[in-house]
């Protein structure tokens, strides 16, 4: 089983490294990266392109494989389902962390060369981790809405549901500035707003500019939960034999 999940990481990897968006993705974080380099702040612009990486990526887990009808070739191969969702997991993540480590590299190099301060190691690994951490979750929630849903729908309910999650904590806000809602529902239940912001940080976290371990594990534990949530998903899931 083991060479068999190696193969599909390595082939998702190098599928990755053919395609020209991809390669034009990673040109595109190596400009980023030499731009931030030129910052007072270190770790700016490159590492929410590794999220926005992280979430086209991510997007593809299952959908080409089902659209084409592939798939049941692949399940029936010595290995199961949950051992080749998690591979193509790892592929996806393999991909989009050497895109970080591209966006990192090409900041770290001019800001050592260029030599005017000391270089800030600890806030550009932080960075780098946490965009790593957050395009993990960001790759495990697309991967269970995958297995629910049809083709490239898991992108289309991803942002939906994080823009209609950001525009209620808006016109939640907006609300409670209002007199006319002085002393009503808001006020007499200020955990409405507070559930907002922590079921929105806890879907959709932002990357900190500093780990904290509690952020850490409460990432990874969402990220598992989705994880095997979607491997009981694609378990029980028809797999067709012709195009879907």
């Amino acid at each position: 089983m083991w060479p068999v999940m190696w193969v599909v990481i390595e082939e998702t990897v190098r599928r990755h490294l053919v395609r020209p968006g991809y390669v034009f993705f990673l040109i595109l974080l190596a400009m980023a990266g030499m731009f931030a380099a030129t910052f007072n702040t270190a770790g700016q612009m490159w590492p929410w392109l590794v999220t926005v990486l992280a979430i086209i990526t991510g997007s593809a887990i299952i959908g080409p494989e089902l659209s084409t009808g592939t798939l049941q070739l692949i399940v029936s191969r010595p290995i199961s389902r949950s051992s080749y969702l998690f591979s193509r997991v790892a592929g996806v993540f393999a991909s989009v962390g050497l895109a970080a480590v591209v966006g990192f590299t090409a900041e770290c190099v001019p800001r050592f060369l260029l030599g005017r301060t000391m270089l800030p190691w600890q806030r550009l690994t932080e960075v780098l981790a946490g965009a790593l951490l957050v395009s993990f979750l960001a790759i495990a929630l697309l991967t269970l809405l995958g297995s629910l849903t049809r083709s490239y729908f898991n992108v289309a309910i991803y942002l939906g549901a994080q823009a209609a999650l950001s525009a209620t904590e808006t016109i939640v806000g907006l609300l409670r500035v209002k007199a006319a809602v002085k002393g009503g529902l808001l006020d007499r239940y200020p955990g409405i707003e507070r559930g907002l912001a922590a079921l929105d940080d806890f879907l959709f976290p932002a990357i900190p500019t500093e780990l904290h371990r509690g952020w850490i594990v409460r990432l990874l534990a969402t990220a598992i939960i989705s994880l095997g949530l979607a491997c009981l998903a694609f378990d029980r899931r028809e797999v067709p034999y012709g195009p879907e």
